[in-house]
């Protein structure tokens, strides 16, 4: 389950290192949104693909190169373009489950030494109620 959600962290990673490449932000912070935004609600793949690649050849736009090896993959490029990419929610679905129970969370705060364990607690019992 928890390699799910690493490789939705490592898509992300990936789309953010784009969207700061092609100048659509220059934090992190939304960069994978700001990226996936960029390629518009289409959800074909083909004109994602050439939305993806007019962005990374706009005029001034000058890609390391480790951004040229990896955009010269097409199966990492349409990894990071899909509108519905099911990294992205087969990792969702594990870290933010439609139905959670108390038990979903008894591991995590018992391994969870700190001062935030009565927090943690009050969250426990405050979203399974």
């Amino acid at each position: 389950m928890l390699d799910r959600i690493k490789l939705r962290h490592l898509l992300s990673r990936a789309q953010e290192k784009l969207a700061i490449a092609t100048v659509l932000t220059d934090s992190n912070h939304g960069a994978s949104l700001a990226w996936r935004e960029a390629l518009g609600p289409s959800d074909d793949l083909s004109t994602r693909l050439a939305i993806a690649r007019n962005l990374l050849r706009q005029p001034g736009i000058e890609l390391d190169q480790p951004t040229q090896t990896f955009i010269a993959s097409p199966d990492g490029l349409r990894l990071v373009v899909e509108a519905r990419s099911s990294i992205r929610l087969r990792g969702d679905k594990v870290a933010h489950p439609d139905v959670v129970t108390r038990a979903h969370f008894e591991g995590p705060i018992s391994r969870n030494v700190s001062l935030e364990m009565s927090g943690l607690q009050a969250l426990v019992d405050y979203v399974c109620s």
